[in-house]
């Protein structure tokens, strides 16, 4: 009867439901790892990156130490700000962080339109260039000639 009880208990301490202890394959895990951004060490492999195996360390340690997903994730975003998350929060700095790169994109395409216009008013100006006119044949073509005189001297 003593075996029994024994090898239920050993059964059932061994099964992944009964105990609290989280892995690197539990779903809260992988569900955090995805939302981190690991100093900018998320994407490296983790055989060789002891930035991100000090992350799972720590993650694994939290996890069984009984705080939750938000908990965890909220512990690295105290201590390395929105940076921490690999997308900004839906909170009032997470807005602006969402906001930058629009208002980037839209502040070059305006400065990029100015730009443009600039070079239409410029190119519409330089084409009321007057051209000269001659009073009469004879004056036309001996300035001709002085200019071929000239070009002789040159080359």
């Amino acid at each position: 009867m003593k075996k029994m009880i024994a090898a239920t208990i050993i059964i059932l301490l061994a099964m992944p439901g009964f105990t609290a202890a989280y892995t690197y394959n539990s779903k809260e895990f992988t569900s955090i790892v995805k939302k981190l951004d690991m100093q900018g060490h998320a994407d490296h492999e983790l055989s060789t990156c002891s930035v991100k195996k000090v992350y799972y360390e720590e993650i694994i340690e939290m996890l069984n130490g009984g705080k939750s997903e938000e908990q965890v994730l909220q512990s690295y975003v105290n201590e390395y700000g929105q940076a921490a998350l690999r997308t900004p929060g839906k909170d009032k700095s997470g807005l602006i962080a969402w906001g930058m790169p629009a208002a980037g994109f839209a502040g070059g395409a305006a400065i990029v339109a100015l730009w443009i216009r600039k070079l239409k008013t410029k190119a519409t100006a330089g084409s009321g260039i007057k051209t000269l006119e001659w009073e009469s044949e004879t004056e036309k073509q001996i300035t001709e000639k002085v200019l071929d005189e000239e070009r002789r001297k040159l080359f």
